[in-house]
């Protein structure tokens, strides 16, 4: 009988070992292209309402991807995974889903959870299009969209400063990933 039981242990484990790895597998298994797309297709569906999202006012689809792949390790983060959380947005309501940061589980604050990637972004951009501390980035997204009808993600990451506690280190970060991303053609299926 303990030999039957000591069987069946080792085979409920065995079990379990792949069944976990098999899923955190399957969660980091997306490439960056295709963390890209899928970014891409939630912005693209976002943008198709002018109304809401004036050509003159949308968010250069480069920058969005340069800062949840930075923000996400390109989707594999747990955040990300766990969250659909792909820009670290913070949440001091209680009331909110919200995942705790392993190294701090007892902070005031969580990081947000989303239904969907679609979710996240909706929210990243009504951030940067509603707060205060993002006025001059809405400046110069106007601006550029009014003098070069186009706009330039590596401009505008300019004023993002705001959005790290890293400040202007993050602005070049997100700078070199944009500029990376341009020198391996990275965004010609894209956008």
């Amino acid at each position: 009988m303990l030999d039957i039981n000591k069987y069946l242990v080792n085979k409920i484990l065995a079990f379990l070992a792949i069944a976990v790895f098999t899923v955190h597998a399957n969660a980091s298994d997306i490439s960056s292209k295709d963390f890209a797309l899928k970014i891409n297709q939630c912005v693209e569906t976002l943008y198709a309402d002018k109304t809401t999202y004036p050509t003159r006012e949308q968010i250069p689809i480069e920058l969005i991807i340069a800062m949840a792949a930075h923000e996400t390790a390109w989707g594999k983060s747990r955040f990300a995974v766990e969250g659909n959380n792909l820009f670290g947005i913070r949440t001091w309501n209680s009331n909110d889903p919200q995942m705790k940061a392993k190294g701090n589980p007892d902070a005031p604050w969580g990081v947000k959870k989303y239904k969907d990637y679609c979710e996240s972004i909706e929210h990243y951009i009504w951030i940067l299009s509603t707060l205060a501390v993002y006025e001059e980035f809405r400046k110069e997204l106007k601006w550029q969209n009014s003098i070069w009808k186009r706009t330039s993600a590596i401009e505008l990451a300019l004023y993002i400063a705001p959005w790290s506690e890293q400040g202007e280190k993050y602005v070049g970060l997100i700078r070199s990933i944009i500029a990376s991303l341009y020198r391996k053609d990275f965004f010609k299926d894209i956008g």
